[in-house]
């Protein structure tokens, strides 16, 4: 008897772990940055999976920010979440010199329903 309450004891995690994973629906943001990183004014922009835009506020301005975590504060205040960071780089040279450039961007992501879900995939298809 022991032995199986022990072993439905152990079971509880499996089953909770299986009913709060099954079903989740995100939608994705891709957001990059234009700007150095030692100087302010950054001026941010997201891929929602249809364009790339520039960041707007609420009166249709174009957004700016005085570092990465200000932008990156805003969009946790907009109820997203951080999924994974990143940078990409590219550069050339041409007889022993040349130069590079790194970009870095952030996915975001914030629950939504299976239609929602679908509904932004329909939308990021090109027609």
């Amino acid at each position: 008897m022991k032995k199986l309450v022990f072993l439905l004891l152990m079971m509880i995690p499996i089953v909770c772990n299986a009913q709060t994973e099954e079903g989740k629906y995100y939608i994705y943001n891709i957001v990059s940055f234009e700007g150095n990183f030692t100087k302010e004014d950054f001026k941010v922009f997201y891929d929602d999976g249809i364009e790339v835009k520039r960041l707007r506020n609420e009166k249709g301005e174009k957004a700016r920010f005085s570092t990465p975590a200000g932008a990156l504060m805003y969009f946790i205040s907009q109820g997203w979440e951080m999924f994974l960071s990143g940078a990409t780089s590219e550069g050339s040279s041409f007889s022993g010199t040349g130069g590079s450039s790194t970009s870095s961007y952030w996915i975001l992501r914030k629950p939504c329903t299976k239609e929602e879900f679908e509904k932004a995939i329909e939308a990021a298809k090109k027609k």
